[in-house]
């Protein structure tokens, strides 16, 4: 780390600024948040079918990942990761508020974002958001809360099997999701998993969010739990629920399916 690195961000506190890796067309904007150890490439399934429509599609790298800077010593929460993407709207000078699309984990950033900046988000869509709170009236989803991040505990403590484990799977693993885990992003990994992740907030950021919300969850998404999740929000009108049959990833189907959710949210936001 430079010295200015260390002033500027360790000592000062202050956001990195992140990769712009897409930003194509001049319509209505929408801000792309891709998922944990993935990169801005997992949403090409997504870009192609909006630049057939009047959309200005801005895609960051997260906080770690693909190839925005790495810091190895902030704790990759869910404040270090939105404080990065608004640092880094903020040098584009947009002049009305955005859609926010997150995927995975890039869904807790964007809720997080909604919640305390709601000024700057018109419409969340969540597609396979890992949301877990820590409620015990709902057991169905506490049972499955409990062993995903037993998983994800195992998963995070054991970096030299996961990364081997990787390197075996190559190409798959590559192609599951846009899946890209090295020893480079490793520590930007684990802290995620662990603490914007396991330690999240979104039940709070999202309970009594105003921004319209759409979430949507894979049939066949075994990354992430989701049961019970919708009896979570059903008090909160803001948010509707939709499913679709893909696994943990943005294929061709689910990038045709969350571009036409855009274009039919922005026909009845406009409407009303």
């Amino acid at each position: 780390m430079g010295l200015r690195e260390r002033i500027w961000h360790r000592w000062l506190r202050r956001p990195y600024v992140l990769t712009k890796v897409f930003d194509t067309g001049s319509g209505e904007p929408v801000v792309l948040l891709h998922g944990l150890a993935t990169s801005s490439q997992t949403w090409r399934p997504l870009i192609k079918p909006l630049q057939k429509r009047n959309w200005r599609i801005i895609a960051f790298d997260l906080l770690g990942f693909g190839v925005s800077p790495k810091p190895d010593w902030p704790d990759y929460d869910v404040h270090t990761h939105s404080r990065s993407v608004l640092a880094s709207l903020e040098r584009l000078k947009l002049s009305e508020p955005v859609t926010i699309v997150g995927h995975s984990m890039g869904c807790l950033v964007a809720a997080h974002i909604a919640a305390t900046q709601p000024r700057l988000v018109k419409r969340l869509v969540l597609y396979e958001p890992p949301l877990y709170a820590d409620l015990p009236e709902f057991a169905g989803h506490m049972k499955d809360r409990d062993r995903y991040f037993r998983l994800y505990e195992r998963v995070a403590a054991s970096p030299k099997l996961v990364l081997r484990s990787i390197r075996v799977m190559g190409l798959m693993a590559t192609k599951l999701a846009g899946f890209s885990l090295t020893q480079d992003n490793w520590y930007a990994f684990e802290r995620s998993l662990r603490n914007t992740i396991m330690r999240q907030r979104a039940y709070d950021d999202l309970r009594g969010i105003t921004v319209p919300t759409q979430i949507i969850y894979g049939r066949l998404d075994l990354v992430v739990a989701n049961k019970e999740v919708k009896k979570l929000f059903e008090r909160n009108p803001h948010i509707s629920f939709h499913a679709v049959n893909d696994v943990h990833g943005v294929s061709f189907w689910s990038g045709r399916f969350l571009a036409n959710l855009l274009e039919k949210g922005r026909a009845e936001y406009t409407k009303n």
